[in-house]
């Protein structure tokens, strides 16, 4: 078998690529892992790709992209297997979803978005990139049904070169949601002895924390609190929404948070009505802790849960809501949902996902 080498254009530490990364290359590699990228990954300085540091974001991939090409040319004895959009690899994990399908989602009945996209290098890079790819690779991994179904539409690519495996999570051995409220209240008096709903994300707007706003909003009961975690640039805008919207009083924005654990099991209800997300980590992580799933079929992770509480797609505010008003107002059909949520992903494992990627790369 040939050697695996790793291709990833930077290296920003948090991501979730970068984590899967880190952890694929770790199964293999003992100690400095063989990984093409600009960012630092203790690598051989071969693989090291130096970006000038004045290069615009466009400019700094297209440089990576013109030195990862030469040097696949040049070395025809690795494995290629990649995270990034690249013309010629051996395995591509479409981790990061179609660029072309997020575009059409992200500009339907906007003509004037349609057309500043025209604009947009990156986008132009990677729409160019993106058939190559998908035709050169040998083998795809897409990390949700969804994501398969959208290469076969987009791309026309055969079913049987594309390999579903969802993304592995840390199953927790143990939930005691009641110390965690506990411990949480402590820390955020303001939260009181309520039901919490939780939304995990940065970029409010592809996420859905607006939509989330309204259909909170819409509520009956007031009897939750609202813990949005997350950056957001215009997180003003946000905050400004929700007093506009009477929800001062029952919303937390809380930035980025490094203990998230600690508010998944202290959290009843996950509200992610997101625009397009691959499979969300995040969406996974809450529903191993317990918290009853409330998504969109745009996110991948969402085909995992019973249809009930899945919304048509982010503008499905009245659906939205009245699965919120049920779950809040019937305590047992939330904790049952819970539970339900919860085995939906017991066995996605970090060992169950590493086995299958490995065989994939040992098939090739």
């Amino acid at each position: 078998m040939k050697k695996p080498l790793f291709i990833r254009f930077k290296n920003t530490k948090t991501g979730g690529a970068e984590i899967y990364l880190s952890r694929i290359a770790q199964a293999i590699y003992d100690k400095n892992p063989s990984i093409f990228s600009s960012g630092d990954y203790s690598q051989d300085s071969k693989l090291f790709v130096k970006i000038p540091r004045f290069f615009p974001s466009f400019l700094a991939f297209l440089y990576f992209l013109y030195s990862y090409e030469k040097f696949h040319k040049s070395h025809p004895n690795f494995l290629y297997f990649s995270l990034e959009r690249v013309l010629h690899c051996d395995i591509y994990r479409a981790g990061d979803g179609i660029h072309k399908q997020w575009l059409a989602i992200k500009t339907h009945n906007k003509p004037f978005k349609k057309f500043k996209s025209f604009f947009n290098p990156m986008n132009i890079l990677y729409t160019f990139i993106e058939p190559k790819l998908f035709k050169n690779a040998k083998k795809i991994i897409a990390n949700s049904q969804m994501i398969k179904d959208s290469l076969i539409e987009y791309f026309h690519i055969p079913p049987h070169k594309i390999e579903v495996i969802y993304n592995g999570i840390k199953i927790p051995k143990a939930i005691n949601k009641g110390k965690a409220k506990e411990s949480l209240i402590h820390k955020f008096p303001v939260l009181k002895e309520k039901i919490f709903i939780l939304f995990v994300g940065s970029g409010y707007a592809r996420k859905g924390l607006k939509e989330a706003l309204i259909m909170l909003s819409k509520v009956t009961s007031k009897q939750w609190h609202f813990l949005i975690i997350g950056k957001d640039k215009k997180i003003t805008y946000y905050q400004k929404l929700a007093q506009t919207l009477s929800l001062e009083d029952n919303v937390l924005f809380l930035n980025a948070q490094e203990n998230i654990v600690s508010f998944y099991q202290a959290s009843d209800i996950f509200l992610f009505p997101t625009t397009y997300e691959p499979c969300s980590n995040a969406t996974l992580e809450a529903a191993s802790y317990e918290n009853a799933i409330i998504t969109t079929k745009q996110n991948g992770a969402g085909e995992l849960f019973l249809s009930d509480t899945i919304l048509e797609n982010s503008k499905d505010i009245l659906r939205g809501c009245e699965i919120l008003n049920t779950l809040l107002e019937n305590q047992q059909l939330l904790s049952t949902t819970q539970k339900k949520c919860a085995k939906a992903v017991q066995h996605l494992t970090l060992q169950n996902h590493l086995e299958k990627t490995l065989e994939v790369i040992k098939n090739l």
